[in-house]
């Protein structure tokens, strides 16, 4: 019983954890970025490795703030067991695209 309460402390020290780091990507990031999208996470064939996908985020840097971009997040989840940040891209802004606003007209 101790251990089964051990092992779920120890899940939950690590989503606490990644949700941390989460955001202090989107702290980081944001001041680099145009724009921010949240996805849904990955899950099943879709997450590269293993684990969970707690968040997944598209940032629309330009082109010129991309390797500052990457310096800023490079290292963050060192040190942290159990997490991992990955940076991919460039993609192409198709996710950043939004349909026209509907008038109303009455």
């Amino acid at each position: 019983m101790q251990q089964r309460r051990a092992q779920r402390q120890t899940q939950r020290d690590a989503y606490r954890a990644a949700g941390a780091l989460a955001d202090e990507v989107r702290g980081r990031a944001t001041g680099l970025a145009r724009d921010r999208v949240t996805h849904r996470p990955q899950q099943g064939e879709l997450a590269a490795g293993a684990g969970e996908n707690i968040a997944n985020e598209a940032y629309l840097v330009p082109v010129d703030r991309l390797r500052e971009f990457h310096r800023a997040l490079a290292g963050l989840a060192d040190g942290v067991p159990g997490i991992h940040i990955e940076v991919t891209g460039p993609w192409a802004p198709y996710s950043f695209a939004t349909p026209p606003a509907e008038s109303r007209s009455a």
